[in-house]
């Protein structure tokens, strides 16, 4: 089933170059919408909360630079518009925490591994996280995969600030709520919190009150007795009160990696190439994490509508042209946008082949999703090759006049010859 949910009233529908389809979640920094670029790609889009900081152009370029090593990679950003937004590659498949699986094993290894791989490229980079938790952990196909990176801002000083308010606070680390810096130790806070939350399912530090968290996170140690010997020493010490004592994210993938510890040394500070040992154990890191397996089924609107297609009859198909483009008009700016319209008597067979992508009462009908021409292929043909027809129709209705009045004065000037020819015999 599609992981994202429907939009609501007051979400976008479209932003720049790209149709939002549906809502994948929220949290500290913006809700995050699945959408679809003009090419028909899918994408995670993610708008802002508020206006960014001075910093974030600046962060939000560094994130490009981030190696695609358990991470969706950042694509695009517009962070000077009315909704400054984010945009990174869609991983198919529920988050840690939708997914409701409690890991242990290798599969619990795998995504502590998968996680820290993930940090390890952000710092490497010169990136901080900030916002970790486990809806931003994704259980892809191919292994999990750390998402909403690169638009966070610098620094948290208020319990007043939006992302305090917004986010799960179990993952907040305890320098963050006495007006420290979120800096790289608190993803490091963060992993620990979340190796924890998928042993067991629940958040670490929870609590009834914002108060009653904020008080775990700075006094009491959470109970570590489900993680298995390697990770328990490794999580205490990323979850330390103090920010130094905590691991570099690196240091936690050496140490998750031991056949590797022997060939990539020591930690290394954030540097804007990664070195052949960093790449290296970050190539490690992604082999260990594809071996957490998901079962994904996650389809795209795309995918939805041309398996629909595909189980109408012959006749249907030969109808769903003329459906689908009387429920599309083309903008001024040349982009096609849903609109509702009424449809040729007899399409009943074809709504009801394409419920939920396409409302319907009686014959008047709508795209659910102004995403839908730029996600299904074979409509964006249906309206390119009707766009020609129109242009070429267009073509021909402005020629008619000058064509008919080239004949006019062909026929003018024949009559006139064979009146001369007529008055000189």
């Amino acid at each position: 089933m599609r992981v994202a949910q429907e939009l609501i009233v007051g979400d976008p529908w479209r932003l720049g170059g790209y149709r939002l389809a549906g809502r994948l979640g929220a949290g500290a920094l913006g809700v995050v919408y699945e959408g679809y670029d003009q090419g028909g790609g899918r994408v995670a889009v993610t708008v802002l909360h508020g206006r960014p900081g001075a910093g974030a152009p600046a962060e939000a370029a560094a994130a490009r630079r981030v190696a695609s090593s358990c991470t969706a990679s950042v694509l695009d950003a517009d962070l000077d518009g009315p909704r400054p937004y984010i945009v990174s590659r869609y991983v198919e498949g529920p988050s840690l925490r939708r997914a409701g699986r409690v890991l242990g094993g290798d599969d619990l290894h795998g995504l502590a591994v998968a996680v820290a791989t993930a940090l390890t490229a952000l710092h490497d980079a010169g990136v901080v996280h900030r916002d970790l938790t486990p809806d931003n952990v994704i259980l892809g196909g191919n292994g999990p995969r750390v998402t909403g990176f690169g638009m966070a801002p610098g620094r948290v000083t208020s319990l007043t600030a939006t992302g305090l308010r917004t986010r799960v606070p179990s993952y907040t680390a305890p320098e963050v709520f006495t007006g420290g810096a979120a800096g790289p130790a608190a993803d490091v806070f963060a992993w620990g919190g979340i190796v924890l939350y998928a042993a067991t399912g629940e958040d670490p530090f929870a609590a009834g009150s914002l108060g009653a968290v904020m008080h775990r996170i700075l006094s009491l140690d959470p109970d570590l007795g489900s993680l298995p010997p390697l990770l328990r020493p490794l999580a205490a010490a990323a979850l330390a009160k103090d920010p130094r004592a905590r691991p570099a994210a690196r240091d936690l993938l050496v140490a998750l990696l031991p056949e590797r510890a022997g060939d990539l040394g020591t930690a290394a500070p954030p540097r804007a190439e990664t070195d052949p040992g960093t790449a290296a154990l970050l190539r490690a890191g992604t082999e260990v994490a594809a071996r957490v397996r998901t079962a994904c089924d996650d389809p795209g609107l795309g995918a939805l509508a041309e398996s629909a297609y595909a189980a109408l009859g012959p006749a249907e198909r030969e109808r769903a042209p003329g459906v689908f483009l009387r429920l599309v008009a083309i903008a001024p700016d040349g982009q096609p946008v849903a609109r509702e319209a009424r449809v040729p008597a007899g399409s009943e067979h074809v709504l009801r082949g394409f419920a939920g992508l396409v409302a319907h009462r009686g014959n008047e009908a709508r795209l659910v999703h102004q995403a839908l021409p730029y996600a299904w292929p074979r409509l964006g043909e249906w309206i390119e090759a009707d766009r020609a027809r129109l242009v070429a129709r267009g073509r021909r209705a402005r020629l008619r006049p000058l064509l008919t009045a080239v004949l006019v004065v062909a026929l003018v000037l024949l009559a006139a010859g064979t009146i001369v020819v007529g008055w000189v015999v």
